[in-house]
């Protein structure tokens, strides 16, 4: 397969590209490994803002396999090879936010351990009584 044909809007969007295609057999393992791997990274990922990531993988990959359905089927418009191009993008792309999501989090938390650390040393303000007018 020449990868530049992704790259053609009339090979993206034919609404009927066909029910035989030779990532068929790839694309539904990968699919189905996500899917599984999913609830396995839910217990690996202890940062919040990673936390959504393994249900979101998960509608990723049913949505492909949605999609792979639709093109075996051959459904016109559903079966279209632009759905799991843009499915595959949307998925790198959150992958990708979330990545940078978590670090962010992770120099944050740093700092304000930092802040914390240092204000234990600062003096505390003193408690007097109020005076009365």
């Amino acid at each position: 397969m020449n990868p530049f044909k992704l790259l053609n809007p009339n090979y993206l969007f034919d609404s009927m590209p066909g029910s035989t295609f030779m990532y068929f057999w790839p694309l539904l393992i990968l699919l189905v490994l996500v899917f599984i791997g999913s609830f396995w990274f839910t217990k690996k990922w202890p940062q919040y803002s990673l936390r959504s990531v393994p249900a979101r993988l998960r509608e990723f990959s049913l949505l492909g396999l949605l999609f792979t359905f639709f093109r075996a089927e051959d459904v016109p418009y559903l079966g279209m090879r632009i759905w799991l191009v843009v499915l595959f993008l949307a998925m790198i792309v959150y992958i990708f936010e979330r990545v940078l999501a978590a670090q962010k989090e992770d120099r944050l938390k740093d700092s304000l351990q930092e802040k914390q650390k240092e204000d234990q040393y600062r003096p505390k303000a003193k408690r007097g009584k109020k005076k009365k007018r």
